[in-house]
């Protein structure tokens, strides 16, 4: 069946279907012979001799359809010549003074563009390197290379008024981001939650259109996914965003006004600043079979940026703060102040105090701590102010200039960590010892770090040896004996109950001695010691008097020997042989207190009772009168009755006599 040639583009042959569909002509005829693609038959149509198969256009998927037609479009436009519409734009001399101001700063950066091309680079990468230039020197303006481009097209074409942004600035259309549907949308986009533009225009749609009544429904539909993401970057300022969306730490440390503090007031030793670091290295420790971190707790001084006390440990605590702080006072003397986090192995009872963990409510009593022993001022930073410490810095490069050149290097995050963790598996054994690892460190801090060139405030680029030397003016020292008795660890208050203890790495450890005992039983007392010398203690009162010593009680074993037995009890029987002693030591005598109770008592006995009742009443068996016939009668005769008052008148009257 032929078509007529009106209706000839209403059909597709058998090759526009298979193109259209993007399959094979062959599977097009398969479909028409199953019968499931409708065709009128044509001879001799379209140029092809013989039967043709011609698909109406109607009988097709609607989205082929819609294809085709805009396939078409496209041929139909593709010859004709674009209209272009003229651009209408005001003269300069109507343009305000702002205006102005931006014609001058775009021809500026044209004329920057045109001469910026670095040898040896092709203009592309020219243009790529200058737009990072740009962002740079103008952190407060979007530039690409598609904007450069289009800049100096319209300058070339329409003149210098064409560098003016007329986005936003036409009377004649409606704006595209009403002032109150972005104030709506600003009120969920500005959170910590951290919601996407999208979301947050669905939410806003959803208030106007739940709230009639308070909303006009107009606002709606909402503009372009774009146009909330331009309005985003040129009126919500970048200090606010990160306030609400990223938090208060992140806006303090990115936006918040910087105090620049001066170097040149101090001297070396005014301040010795501490902290830890974790290395981002895999060590061997000798105990587990995995690999494991390490930690350094370092002190460093102020003005010179000198490291002068560290120690590597497994675990951060109050102990290895201690033996960093004394590797520094022993080499360096001793600092007037400390500043440090509020870490708690700083913020220990026995050294720097409990500083804001303190509980008001405990009237505990507190002994003087290291710090105060030491006559060191002690201060902590301010919570979540890490911007305060320098040493952060410090830390950061040793992580470049050391911890980086080890094969156990792991990075800070997953993004850093070297790939050949991987082939290096999880054996302990395939990275460094920690003991090799401890040397390498000492190593480098002294022979490297504290002698490289440094270009901070009052360094004048020399080197943090050079600048400690030159600004030590005091140097505070204490003999060994003296700084060994100052930097005790001190207990907490407890009562003497068959000795003191100490914890010491989760073990409790008691000590004795007889004086504590005999003079200090159930009293309060506190216990200093040094961690590298457990065998005595020295043991304080409430007062900061000092009382005795006591030496460690050790645990007997099981397996004891029977000399080992023998020697503790003969220990023990030395307080035993000080008590028998007491009264002998006193010059106490006495008779026998058994003696002594007898000789009383008997004295007691001698002496006799003497008793003098008032009145003396008798207690008869029989009281009625027939009982009294009957009992005279059994004896004999009759009863004649007895006149009470009389006899106790003669017996008083006998007494007398």
């Amino acid at each position: 069946m032929s078509s007529k040639e009106g209706e000839r583009l209403e059909y597709l042959t058998v090759k526009e279907y298979a193109d259209l569909r993007g399959c094979t002509e062959r599977y097009v005829r398969k479909l028409i012979d199953v019968g499931q693609l409708t065709v009128e038959e044509s001879w001799g149509n379209r140029g092809n001799k013989g039967l043709n198969y011609l698909i109406p256009l109607a009988s097709i998927e609607e989205k082929l359809q819609i294809k085709y037609r805009h396939i078409q479009s496209r041929k139909e436009s593709a010859g004709k010549p674009k209209a272009v519409k003229p651009a209408v734009l005001p003269d300069v001399e109507h343009l305000t003074a702002e205006e102005r101001e931006e014609i001058t700063f775009w021809q500026e950066i044209l004329r920057e563009w045109k001469a910026y091309r670095p040898p040896g680079h092709s203009r592309k990468e020219a243009t790529e390197e200058f737009v990072r230039y740009l962002q740079t020197r103008y952190p407060d303006t979007v530039f690409s290379e598609r904007i450069l481009y289009r800049k100096d097209k319209a300058l070339r074409e329409h003149g210098s008024a064409a560098l003016v942004d007329r986005r936003g600035k036409h009377g004649n259309q409606k704006k595209g981001i009403p002032d109150e549907v972005f104030d709506i949308f600003e009120y969920f986009y500005l959170d910590q939650s951290r919601k996407s533009i999208q979301l947050c225009m669905n939410l806003t749609e959803l208030e106007i259109k739940q709230h009639p009544d308070k909303y006009v429904q107009s606002l709606l539909p909402l503009a372009s996914h774009a146009s909330f993401a331009r309005k985003i970057e040129r009126n919500i300022p970048v200090p606010v965003l990160k306030y609400y969306r990223l938090g208060e730490k992140r806006f303090k440390d990115e936006c918040g006004n910087y105090i620049e503090r001066t170097y040149e007031d101090l001297h070396s030793n005014d301040i010795w600043v501490c902290d830890n670091h974790t290395f981002d290295i895999f060590v061997n420790n000798g105990e587990s079979k995995k690999p494991v971190r390490v930690y350094l707790t370092g002190f460093l001084d102020v003005r010179s940026r000198k490291m002068v006390g560290w120690y590597v440990t497994d675990a951060p605590s109050s102990d290895a703060t201690l033996q960093a702080l004394r590797r520094g006072i022993t080499a360096y003397g001793i600092p007037k102040r400390i500043y440090s986090d509020n870490g708690r192995e700083f913020l220990t009872h026995d050294i720097g105090g409990r500083g804001f963990r303190k509980s008001a409510k405990t009237d505990e009593h507190e002994p003087p701590t290291i710090l105060k022993h030491l006559q060191i001022e002690f201060r902590t930073a301010l919570v979540k102010n890490a911007r305060a410490k320098i040493i952060e810095r410090a830390f950061l490069e040793i992580k470049e200039s050391f911890s980086k050149l080890f094969e156990g290097y792991t990075g800070g995050n997953i993004l850093e960590r070297p790939e050949r963790l991987k082939t290096m598996g999880k054996k302990a054994e395939n990275f460094l010892a920690i003991d090799d690892f401890c040397r390498y460190v000492d190593t480098f801090l002294s022979g490297w770090f504290n002698k490289q060139s440094h270009s901070g405030t009052g360094m004048n680029g020399k080197s943090r040896d050079e600048v400690y030397a030159a600004y030590l003016y005091e140097q505070r020292m204490a003999t060994p004996e003296e700084l060994n008795l100052m930097m005790m660890r001190t207990t907490r208050m407890q009562t003497v109950n068959r000795g003191v203890k100490i914890k010491f790495y989760d073990t409790n450890i008691r000590f004795y001695s007889d004086e504590l005992i005999m003079q200090h039983d159930h009293e309060k007392v506190y216990v200093r010691y040094n961690p590298d010398d457990l065998a005595e203690v020295r043991i304080y009162d409430e007062q900061d008097r000092f009382l005795c010593t006591a030496k460690q009680q050790d645990k007997l074993s099981y397996f004891a020997s029977k000399d080992e037995v023998g020697e503790r009890m003969r220990e023990n029987r030395t307080l035993e042989k000080t008590v028998k002693a007491y009264k002998k030591q006193k010059g106490i005598e006495a008779d026998d207190a058994l003696e002594l109770i007898m000789r009383e008592a008997e004295a007691n006995m001698a002496a006799g009772e003497q008793l003098n009742p008032k009145i003396i009443t008798p207690i008869r068996a029989i009281d009625d009168d027939n009982d009294t016939n009957i009992l005279a009668q059994a004896a004999g005769g009759t009863i004649e009755p007895i006149d009470w008052t009389a006899a106790l008148e003669r017996m008083e009257k006998m007494k007398m006599e």
